[in-house]
C-alpha cells in the first residue's frame, strides 16, 4: 500500500531532482534557440511530428553536451531520465575514485593505456546502464512502490517543462519592455 511517507520519499528524492533538472534543460533549450515556446516540450520529441527544431537526431552535433546526450538517449522523459543516471553514475564512481587514492601511485597509475581503455569501456557500459534506467535505479531506491516513483517522476518532468516555458515567456517579455 502507498503510504505519506512513501510518496514524500518520492518527491524528495526523484520528484525534485529530475523536476530540477527537466528545468534546466528545458529552460536553457528555450535560450538556445533549440526550442520555440510555441510548442510544448512533449510535442516536440514525439516520434510524428511537424515541429521544426534543432533539438533533434540531425542537429546533435550543434547541441551543447548535456542537450546533445538528452537527444541521444532518445529525448524526452526517457532521455531525460537517461541522461541524469548517466551523471549520476559517472559522479559516484568520479566520487568513488577520489574517496579511494591511497598515494600518488594511484593517480599516476591513471596515465596508463589499460587505464584510458579500462575507463573508456567502463564508460560505455555506463551509458548502457542509464539506456536501461529502468533496470538500474530497482536496485538503487528503497522503495516497493517503485511504480509510483516514476510516475512522481514523470509529473516533476511535465510540471517543470511547463514552468522552464512560462519563465522562458515571462523573461522574453520583460527584456521586450526594457528596450
Amino acid at each position: 500500500m502507498l503510504t505519506l511517507i512513501d510518496i514524500i520519499k518520492a518527491i524528495l528524492f526523484v520528484g525534485i531532482p529530475v523536476g530540477a533538472f527537466s528545468f534546466l534543460m528545458t529552460y536553457f533549450s528555450y535560450q538556445k534557440g533549440y526550442l520555440s515556446t510555441d510548442f510544448e516540450i512533449q510535442e516536440v520529441f514525439k516520434k510524428k511530428n511537424n515541429i521544426e527544431t534543432t533539438l533533434s537526431k540531425k542537429n546533435k552535433k550543434e547541441l551543447v553536451f548535456f542537450h546533445s546526450k538528452w537527444i541521444t538517449f532518445g529525448g524526452g522523459f526517457y532521455g531525460l531520465i537517461a541522461l541524469l543516471t548517466f551523471i549520476i553514475i559517472e559522479l559516484l564512481q568520479l566520487l568513488n575514485f577520489w574517496l579511494n587514492i591511497t598515494g600518488w601511485q594511484d593517480i599516476v597509475a591513471l596515465f596508463t593505456v589499460d587505464t584510458v581503455i579500462a575507463m573508456i569501456i567502463d564508460s560505455i557500459l555506463n551509458m548502457i546502464k542509464a539506456a536501461i534506467w529502468f533496470t538500474y535505479w530497482p536496485d538503487k531506491l528503497n522503495t516497493d512502490n517503485y511504480l509510483a516513483w516514476i510516475l512522481i517522476a514523470y509529473i516533476g518532468y511535465r510540471l517543470a517543462g511547463k514552468y522552464a516555458k512560462a519563465y522562458s515567456i515571462a523573461q522574453k517579455s520583460k527584456s521586450e519592455q526594457s528596450v
